[in-house]
């Protein structure tokens, strides 16, 4: 009995010996595992954006890569996800060197359509990245980080000029209506057209036009229209009342955006 005894002493010793090797031999292996990110490249549509960056993994460790697993998310300020992309490698082989492209695509209609705010108001939006791999079929390992990515507003400072009327004949006007935004994207255009509808005081349409607007990415757009209206059946000082914008383009459609006028 005693012998039995001392031979499982010794087996246990053994155990946590070889244990205790084993850990070392993965840490030390794990240390020489290099990660490397290329620089980032974008390629922009009429309606998603799309960041691609290689991914080079050498391993110069002693043991094989399991499930390398890549993941990038993009969240608004609310901390909505908004666009994710993953990148899996099942395996990398012990002193071999692999290169994978990781990518993320961004509908930008998508997003709009979520968040109607980032149409007008430029914001930062924070891009996640996770690797997680399994080494040695035995240790997984998880690593996070992030930065922060700036938005521009396709619609930004979005405003309308003062509304004039000119007679036109005894019944009706012409309402010169201008307008003005700067598009603060830094991919892609706003191009399309805006229908235009003017109201009255009363909340009565009295007419209704449509012009182009065409605004390459990081530039201003000044638009005006004349839209032919009827005349009020008693003369008002000063026309007051709202106009409508309603907007179709390749990037999103949106109305109405309401302003006041008078």
């Amino acid at each position: 009995m005693r012998q039995a005894i001392r031979a499982l002493g010794w087996a246990t010793k053994v155990f946590w010996i070889i244990l205790i090797v084993l850990v070392i031999t993965i840490a030390y292996s794990a240390s020489l595992i290099n990660i490397a990110l290329g620089e980032p490249q974008t390629t922009a549509t009429e309606q998603t954006v799309t960041i691609s960056f290689p991914i080079t993994i050498r391993n110069n460790g002693f043991y094989d890569i399991v499930d390398l697993n890549v993941t990038t998310f993009v969240a608004d300020e609310n901390s909505q996800t908004l666009a994710r992309g993953t990148t899996i490698t099942t395996l990398i082989r012990k002193g071999t060197e692999e290169t994978q492209t990781h990518s993320i695509t961004i509908n930008i209609t998508q997003i709009l359509a979520q968040d109607v705010n980032l149409l007008f108001n430029d914001t930062t939006l924070m891009m996640f990245q996770q690797v997680s791999l399994n080494y040695a079929n035995v240790v997984p390992f998880l690593v996070r980080a992030n930065q922060s990515m700036p938005w521009g507003a396709p619609l930004s400072n979005f405003a309308v000029g003062q509304v004039t009327f000119r007679p036109y004949n005894i019944t009706h006007s012409y309402a010169d209506v201008q307008f003005s935004f700067e598009n603060h994207n830094q991919y892609v255009p706003v191009t399309g057209t805006v229908r235009v509808r003017i109201y009255n005081n009363s909340g009565t349409r009295i007419g209704s036009g449509t012009t182009s607007i065409d605004a390459p990415p990081n530039t201003p757009f000044n638009g005006q229209l004349s839209i032919l209206v009827r005349n009020p059946s008693a003369p008002t000082p000063t026309p007051s009342g709202e106009v409508h914008f309603y907007f179709d383009t390749s990037l999103f459609d949106y109305g109405p955006l309401v302003m006041h006028y008078g």
